[in-house]
């Protein structure tokens, strides 16, 4: 229960932003709870006056339809028992004439429950002015006969519409145009949830499920009910327990419990145990703040892919964190005082300074003295979710994990990318490159679950991801040229990661005394693809080349001219000596036409096959390591040219 405690405290040190609503990375409000509140979307707003009369009302557009109400223990994982919500609830509850209207007779006592429990708040020592108004017009059991009979202001159309004395449970396209109730609610008008608010002139008055003292008011004399006490296992104290455990963790509609125990048949407690009492025992007050820190986090700074939950947070500086799951550039473009690292020619000791200069930014606004969490939850069945992973870690041992993960698969990426970047890719996106743009989500979840594992804890790259991206990257024709060359810089992150967890260390700028075998044909592949591309170039013409380049949006459908070294990719990786003699004589005709640079590509191709020791110019497949020789020898050439481009002007 450790991740328990941790959530409880992280409650604690941000009381200061409870009931403050704020908008997450995505645009939506958020809000760390107060303890027995919960989250519902309303379709209806009810506004009393004072004295307890009914004013006005209105549907609630969807995007303003977020409602903080006081909640049970029972009300928030009520199913099909009538378990009345604190304050605004659906009609059956509040609507003393839902029946008169059609509703379901056998919930004709939630009406009974939901006053009686009311009446109980307004008659203690923590009643409020506004709930005594709202309770002394709903005891008139007018509410649905009132939304009937009103008009909306703008609209002119009813609240609620009826026919025949009945409410209308769907509407049909014969009755007409469809009011504006139908457009907010997910079932029938009967399923309807209403909200109220008072009546007052000052047109800056907080509403009243705003009103942080009707939320204390609330609390108060909730706490004040719960009678049964005991040992909270987290705290240590003797305290309200409960058994019944808050859903909803990960979205409105989800019905997952992380914590539940109604289950005692058979061999549950495998002879350990008589009660689940005697299992654990947890506060009341305890899990309501551990759950609703957990529901802020997720809501404001979580991942979710199919249902999975990826979440990192600091104990007191919960946001001002960089992820596991981020991208290097991503890191970078965060920091103030850092710039992402865009020139080629960084290297490995450039980028590692500049990483942490830019983890040094992030430490200026955390606290030094906080413990950070990583959390993977995920549900295997709709009532039961699991921690799939959990850790902690003092800031400083998480921060040189962080720096571990981006040098050791740092690579030069520029295909595909808005900037070009020296670092590591995001997790998502080796993933996707893994599985394909098609993958289910499913198969990307468990993968980012899989790598996680390699940034926290350091844990070596997994070979059936490395193996996966090296069948990708050595099949061009698979996928659009622009798409391949990004498969290679990830593929080339990864790889290089897995090598140098064998304590073999690669670097993007090119080892020309490497002698590798799978390294060096790597470097032949690179310059025969390059020495055909340029010998294209030359002969379709320089200004036809600019001309598509300049057309992307004419162009955008047709494929640029893939080399032989590109096709036959994917056999030069099986079987290298055969399919490189099938690519010399391929080149023969295009060293012709680049003439002096022709023997220049042709003096390098020597080069590299002077440096093969004979037992190793062998016809066996190729490690991963011929991608990082390709990536590295393109990479050189590419920056020559660019090089003597720059002279030149």
């Amino acid at each position: 229960m450790s991740w328990l405690a941790d959530l409880y405290q992280t409650y604690e040190n941000n009381l200061d932003q409870v009931g403050k609503p704020i908008r997450n990375i995505w645009g939506k409000e958020v809000i760390l709870l107060p303890i027995s509140h919960a989250y519902q979307n309303a379709q209806i707003e009810v506004i009393i006056k004072p004295t307890g009369e009914f004013y006005k009302a209105k549907v609630i557009p969807k995007e303003e339809a977020a409602t903080m109400i006081p909640v049970t223990i029972e009300s928030a994982g009520r199913t099909s028992k009538p378990m009345p919500h604190g304050l605004h609830d659906n009609l059956q509850y509040v609507a003393g004439d839902y029946i008169q209207y059609g509703g379901d007779a056998k919930k004709g006592e939630s009406f009974q429950k939901y006053i009686a429990n009311l009446e109980r708040w307004c008659a203690s020592d923590f009643s409020h002015p506004k709930v005594q108004a709202i309770l002394t017009y709903l005891k008139k059991g007018t509410l649905i006969t009132d939304l009937i009979n009103y008009q909306d202001e703008e609209s002119h159309q009813p609240i609620l519409i009826e026919r025949e004395g009945k409410l209308v449970a769907k509407w049909k396209k014969e009755f007409g145009e469809k009011p504006e109730i139908f457009s907010v609610l997910a079932s029938d008008q009967f399923s309807s949830f209403v909200r109220f608010d008072i009546y007052d002139l000052n047109l800056d008055a907080i509403p009243v499920w705003k009103d942080l003292a009707i939320s204390d008011a609330f609390i108060d004399y909730y706490t004040t009910q719960l009678s049964w006490g005991g040992l909270d296992y987290i705290t240590g104290k003797q305290v309200p327990l409960t058994e019944n455990h808050p859903s909803k963790i990960r979205y409105g509609g989800d019905m997952a419990k992380l914590i539940s125990g109604n289950d005692t048949t058979n061999f549950t407690f495998r002879g350990r145990f008589s009660e689940k009492n005697q299992v654990a025992t947890i506060g009341y007050e305890t899990s309501q703040k551990g759950h609703n820190a957990l529901k802020w986090l997720i809501s404001k700074q979580g991942k979710i892919i199919d249902g999975r939950v990826f979440l990192t947070w600091g104990e007191k500086s919960v946001d001002n964190l960089p992820a596991v799951d981020e991208s290097s550039d991503a890191i970078f473009a965060e920091d103030k005082e850092t710039d992402s690292i865009t020139t080629i020619d960084k290297t490995s000791q450039d980028f590692s300074k500049s990483f942490i200069k830019a983890l040094q930014g992030y430490q200026q606004d955390l606290r030094h003295d906080q413990n950070i969490h990583i959390m993977i939850l995920d549900s295997a069945t709709p009532g039961r979710m699991g921690i799939l992973y959990y850790r902690s870690m003092e800031q400083e041992s998480y921060l040189e994990r962080l720096k571990n993960w981006h040098n050791q698969t740092g690579w030069w990426h520029a295909a595909g990318w808005q900037n070009a970047f020296y670092g590591a890719p995001s997790l998502r996106t080796i993933a996707e490159a893994v599985h394909g743009k098609r993958a289910s989500e499913t198969l990307i979840k468990n993968t980012m679950t899989q790598l996680f594992s390699c940034v926290v804890d350091n844990r070596k790259m997994p070979f059936n991801i490395m193996q996966g991206l090296l069948k990708n990257a050595s099949n061009p024709l698979s996928m659009e040229l622009w798409e391949w060359r990004k498969t290679v810089e990830i593929a080339c992150s990864v790889i290089k990661h897995y090598f140098y967890d064998l304590e073999e260390e690669y670097t993007v700028a090119l080892n020309k005394e490497e002698k590798d075998r799978s390294y060096l044909f790597g470097r032949l592949l690179a310059v025969a693809d390059k020495a055909e591309d340029l010998a294209l170039f030359i002969q379709y013409g320089e200004k036809d080349k600019k001309k598509q380049d300049n057309d992307k949006e004419k162009n955008k459908d047709k494929k640029e001219r893939t080399t032989n070294a590109l096709r036959y990719m994917n056999a030069f990786s099986n079987h290298p000596v055969t399919t490189w003699k099938i690519l010399q004589e391929n080149l023969i005709p295009y060293y012709e036409k680049l003439e002096d640079k022709g023997n220049y590509y042709q003096n390098l191709i020597n080069q590299i096959m002077t440096q093969f020791d004979i037992d190793d110019y062998t016809d066996r497949a190729l490690t991963g390591k011929y991608l990082l020789g390709y990536s590295s020898q393109r990479i050189e050439l590419n920056n020559k040219d660019k090089n003597k481009d720059k002279e030149e002007k």
